[in-house]
């Protein structure tokens, strides 16, 4: 933006007033009517997986061969993985209409409204997919509509090869990874996983730590057009506060919000990020700090 022509901004103003009502209305839908527990004849039915913190982590490569160790040691004592104690698997998962009694395990990437969302404490991967990624996402469910079995995993495929992971089935034991680069010795092995401990599914309001999850993948959105050093500050910032909301500590999470809010107050008045923008991710922000009231 520094020594682009005013028809690039122009532009660039055109292109986010066209479109950015679409967004304004994503956030509101999932992240503050959810909130205010607002159902609408459209309402979207979501469902909120919280896992428990990983118990195993990357320890370099392995001495008998290709491939990666590991141990129970986490960040920062050990300089092999970025995961600490704290980070677990959070995911989201929005269909248009509530998943069916007793149905039967299956793959629902079909179903109407489909959308996934997951964080692991390290970093965000959501649908829809970009160029080179995959995926899996399959669930059965009990007489209530529940949540039974599931497989929700998202690759991120290139040369780090990584991504995020909860499942039960078909493969007959319960596990959550996350993992930033795999694997020794090339390009090198950050991961991190527990076994046999699953998390817990409920439906309705997005938890504060999905909501911050959501926020994070929307800010590389191109629409929003942000540069990659205004995406990657204002990540940092947000993954302070999910950390904070992980951790207990609701005030320091607050305080961090804020902080990533002034941040964009102040981009929006330098001319550096458009008003809308700043809007719709000042709006998001506030809903965040809401759920934490």
């Amino acid at each position: 933006m520094d020594s682009k022509s005013n028809n690039s901004r122009n532009n660039q103003s055109v292109t986010i007033g066209r479109r950015a009502r679409h967004m304004a209305v994503y956030i509101s839908i999932a992240c503050m009517a959810s909130l205010l527990s607002a159902r609408s004849a459209s309402a979207q039915a979501t469902y909120q997986y919280v896992g428990n913190p990983f118990t195993m982590f990357s320890c370099g490569p392995n001495p008998s061969g290709p491939g990666t160790i590991d141990c129970s040691t986490p960040a920062p004592a050990n300089p092999d993985t970025s995961y600490t104690a704290t980070d677990h698997v959070v995911a989201t998962l929005v269909l248009d209409n509530p998943l069916p009694a007793n149905l039967p395990y299956q793959d629902i990437r079909t179903f109407a409204g489909f959308s996934l969302t997951m964080n692991d404490g390290q970093h965000t991967v959501a649908t829809p997919l970009t160029s080179g990624e995959g995926m899996f996402a399959e669930v059965s469910t009990d007489a209530n509509g529940n949540i039974l079995q599931w497989r929700f995993v998202i690759n991120t495929g290139g040369v780090d090869n990584g991504g995020i992971a909860t499942y039960t089935a078909p493969l007959g034991f319960k596990a959550d990874q996350g993992t930033l680069k795999c694997c020794d010795p090339s390009p090198g092995g950050d991961l991190a996983l527990n076994s046999n401990i699953p998390g817990v599914w409920s439906s309705g309001a997005p938890t504060p730590p999905a909501l911050v999850a959501n926020l994070i993948h929307l800010l590389s959105d191109p629409l929003l057009q942000l540069t990659s050093g205004q995406i990657s500050s204002l990540t940092d910032k947000l993954n302070h506060a999910l950390a904070s909301i992980q951790a207990g500590q609701v005030k320091q999470a607050i305080n961090q919000l804020s902080a990533f809010i002034n941040s964009i107050e102040s981009a929006v008045k330098t001319g550096k990020m458009s008003t809308t923008t700043g809007t719709t991710l000042i709006n998001a922000a506030n809903a965040i700090v809401t759920s934490l009231q």
